[in-house]
């Protein structure tokens, strides 16, 4: 039987060294993956530009469908064995993708590979805040700091590979990794945690207590932001001459200071604890969308670019942390995948509502968003 010893064993160097490792591989497929993913598509299997979006979207899109219901199993099987099953599952799905002949098999393939990660990354952040419950700030700050080194390195690593030996090359490596993730999860022990079944809450009634829809929202306009960025900073930057080169540092920058202020950002009752730090970081967002769209490029680009790496890196760890510690001790695995759903719902509205307002409009459409949900978690958190 797991005792309080096993536990405090299971947390000491390897575990973090296990959890680092797993948080690096678990977002290797958005930052090393997709960026050369729609070209291969449309290369290798005569994908039309539509197919090849599709193919990009299916993964969000059965993500946000599945993690409805995976925070069950976390809750009801524990972290490790559906964190190790879900990330072999994943290596298995990537490693099939250059065997894909049909455009419709490789969005099957797709589609399947974002069901798992509804799995694993709730998995890896409700181990991060229950191994971390000493200095869960600092734990989630650390795990979001590798993470965006993924960001950072992920996208030039990927391309280089892929140009140099090729997709299927790339694929298969990063299926590797996912399969030695999935080994190293296996090995991790289970911390104890309470098994009061009177705590239990189903997903409904997790997402109306106050709190937890708090950080919801604040997880949503975070995302929405970044998704509309993702839109309007190439295209604004494309039209007034800038090549992909110079986006790029862009979005580097972001992901550095990103990775600066969650490393930073290492105790719990600094900038008015959790939710304080994720206010902060949205009204960055706001007013890094406003700079988009009122400064003449390039430097509203570069003042956005900045103000969203600092956004991002003071929301997405303080919005975990939220969810996690708000949530009863037998349901933090639902609480952080429908926090997972949300993050994934904002990916799909905001480069949506930004294309169809135009790049020209967009930061101020998603500035006003922000505002409005900036508002709405501060008098969601006043319901009790």
């Amino acid at each position: 039987m797991q005792t309080e010893a096993d536990a405090r064993q299971g947390a000491g160097l390897f575990a973090w060294l296990a959890l680092g490792w797993v948080a690096l591989v678990a977002f290797l497929d958005t930052f090393a993956i997709v960026p050369i993913l729609a070209p291969y598509a449309k290369r290798a299997l005569g994908a039309s530009e539509a197919q090849a979006g599709l193919i990009l979207s299916l993964y969000s899109l059965t993500n946000l469908l599945a993690n409805f219901y995976s925070g069950a199993l976390i809750d009801r099987f524990g972290r490790r064995t559906p964190m190790a099953l879900s990330l072999w599952a994943a290596g298995v799905l990537i490693a099939l993708y250059p065997a894909a002949a049909r455009v419709e098999t490789l969005m099957a393939l797709r589609a399947l590979h974002g069901a798992t990660g509804a799995v694993f990354v709730p998995a890896l952040f409700a181990l991060v805040g229950e191994y971390g419950k000493r200095n869960r700030t600092g734990a989630m700050g650390g795990v979001g700091a590798l993470i965006g080194l993924v960001a950072l390195l992920g996208p030039p690593l990927g391309g280089m590979i892929a140009k140099h030996y090729g997709e299927p090359a790339l694929f298969g490596g990063v299926a590797g990794l996912m399969f030695v993730g999935g080994a190293v999860a296996w090995r991790l022990a289970e911390p104890v945690r309470a098994s009061d079944e009177s705590a239990r809450a189903t997903p409904l009634g997790l997402m109306r207590r106050p709190a937890l829809r708090a950080a919801y929202l604040l997880t949503l306009g975070m995302t929405a932001l970044m998704g509309m960025l993702t839109f309007a900073l190439p295209v604004s930057l494309d039209a007034a001459g800038y090549d992909a080169a110079y986006r790029g540092r862009l979005f580097g920058l972001l992901a550095l200071i990103a990775i600066v202020m969650m490393a930073v950002v290492r105790r719990g009752t600094l900038l008015g604890g959790a939710y304080g730090r994720a206010q902060l970081g949205l009204a960055f967002f706001v007013v890094g969308a406003i700079a988009l769209n009122a400064l003449s490029a390039p430097t509203g680009a570069w003042i956005a670019a900045a103000l969203f790496g600092a956004g991002f890196g003071l929301t997405f760890p303080a919005t975990h942390l939220a969810a996690f510690e708000n949530a009863p001790d037998t349901r933090r695995g639902a609480a952080l995948a429908i926090l997972h759903a949300f993050y994934s719902l904002g990916y799909v509205i905001g480069p949506a509502a930004a294309g169809r307002v135009g790049s020209d409009a967009a930061g101020y459409l998603g500035a006003a968003f922000g505002a409005v949900i900036v508002l709405a978690a501060a008098l969601s958190r006043r319901r009790r």
